[in-house]
């Protein structure tokens, strides 16, 4: 099967990056922060659950410590 990602690359599926589902989470705790959207489409679009959010939560901000300037940049 081809996929199309969102660069107009095509790639067969064996070959997508699949993301964890702490790195989903993750992404969809930078989101919601960023204030994008609204909560329940973010996790709809990032596959995850308010209990993925609180599952990972706690390692989401460790990482938001270890490195706060690169994340301003």
């Amino acid at each position: 099967m081809i996929l199309r990602d969102y660069f107009s690359i095509y790639v067969t599926e064996s070959e997508q990056t699949v993301l964890t589902r702490q790195h989903r989470a993750w992404v969809a705790l930078y989101a919601l922060d960023a204030g994008q959207g609204p909560r329940a489409s973010v996790l709809r679009a990032n596959e995850v659950t308010e209990a993925d959010l609180l599952e990972f939560e706690d390692s989401w901000r460790k990482l938001r410590r270890r490195n706060p300037a690169q994340l301003n940049k």
